[in-house]
């Protein structure tokens, strides 16, 4: 019994000399899921990040297909990081119809782009919707959660709806934008500020975007000589859109005008996705056969639907990559463990060591006096 004692004594001090060491975290980006609509983003808690997706036109809520795929790609290629703390991104979808584009068709060809005042449309009051829910969601980050970083995608008309918020909220507004992506845009025009990704011409225009020209030309023509000066005009604009020969002087007023101009500061922030032939974002060569009565305007988004939904993370692994990039940087290092970590400090060392010897002295005592015979009896006398 007393030599456990003396082990356990010894023992004791020993591991008081023996630092406790920081084991490996496993971090990253946590992804909370359960995504609310953007008109009821004051109900969800505050996170490190919101990403707020507007889905495509006829797409189904809440992200609609292609910005699924772009969500889904950024959680896997950002939940895995050792030895790091964690980040948190809440989701966000904006809540509105996602009405198609041809419906402004509805209006007819004269008052579309001649008209006075432009018509009412079931896709404007579509997009006008969009707006009005991104914007609440917008307001109620920056007012509740400011340190929260924003990550906005948009495709094909939510692209129009994010890039029209932008616009609208001009730079100091968009002060918690981290990156925002736009997938075949139709407010996309020439000279915007962005960071273009794709193959399409540096002219090229989206079908919101040439109809603001369109209809620009045409006014500065009313004003010039009525009506049919207006008119005139207007199908001059057409030609210069598909010749890629637009005024950029013009390009820049239509855009301003109608929500369309992203601040010139947040250009490298904004990552706009456009490829060749497709009619959402690449509309000025094709408006002439609409003009002219050789297609119809929805035949032609038939007709590019393939490239128009070309806009994946598998074919932009670049842009996933940029984006993955800014959302890693937001995580934290991993906290320290409790106790010490590193080196020593001598002090403790000389203390340790002072208590040791101590510990072993009085280990010792105790070996001692078990082996002192027990002399409490005294002893037997030798008899005669």
């Amino acid at each position: 019994m007393t030599r456990r004692l003396i082990w356990t004594v010894l023992a004791t001090a020993l591991l008081m000399l023996v630092p406790s060491t920081a084991h490996a975290v496993d971090g990253g980006v946590r992804w909370l899921g359960s995504p609310v609509a953007a008109s009821h983003a004051d109900t969800q808690g505050c996170a490190d990040v919101m990403f707020l997706a507007a889905r495509g036109s006829l797409e189904d809520p809440p992200y609609g297909g292609m910005l699924t795929s772009w969500r889904d790609a950024l959680a896997e290629s950002t939940q895995a990081m050792p030895d790091r703390g964690t980040t948190t991104v809440r989701e966000v979808f904006v809540d509105y119809p996602a009405i198609g584009p041809d419906t402004m068709l509805d209006a007819g060809l004269d008052n579309l782009f001649f008209s006075e005042e432009l018509p009412a449309m079931p896709y404007s009051d579509s997009v006008v919707t969009g707006m009005d829910a991104t914007r609440h969601a917008l307001e109620d980050s920056a007012a509740r959660c400011p340190d929260e970083r924003w990550v906005l995608a948009g495709y094909s008309q939510g692209a129009q709806v994010i890039t029209q918020l932008l616009s609208e909220r001009g730079e100091q507004a968009n002060g918690q934008l981290l990156v925002a992506l736009l997938l075949g845009n139709p407010a996309h025009y020439p000279g915007q500020f962005i960071t273009g990704f794709g193959d399409a011409d540096r002219n090229a225009g989206g079908l919101t975007a040439a109809l603001h020209y369109i209809r620009h030309e045409s006014a500065a023509g009313r004003r010039a000589g009525g009506q049919d000066q207006a008119t005139a005009d207007g199908v001059r604009a057409i030609l210069e859109l598909s010749q890629g020969k637009a005024k950029p002087e013009a390009v820049l007023s239509a855009a301003q005008g109608a929500h369309l101009a992203i601040p010139e500061p947040l250009a490298g922030q904004v990552l706009s996705l456009c490829n060749a032939g497709d009619v959402v974002c690449d509309a000025g060569g094709l408006l002439r056969k609409v003009v002219l009565e050789e297609v119809s305007l929805d035949k032609l988004i038939d007709g590019s639907w393939d490239t128009h939904h070309s806009y994946g993370p598998d074919q932009f692994a670049q842009v996933l990559q940029r984006i993955t990039a800014e959302l890693r940087a937001l995580v934290p290092p991993a906290p320290p463990e409790e106790g010490p970590v590193g080196p020593l400090d001598p002090r403790l060392i000389l203390a340790g060591g002072i208590l040791v010897v101590v510990l072993a002295g009085f280990a010792v005592s105790l070996v001692m006096l078990s082996r002192r015979p027990d002399r409490s009896a005294g002893t037997a006398r030798p008899t005669a």
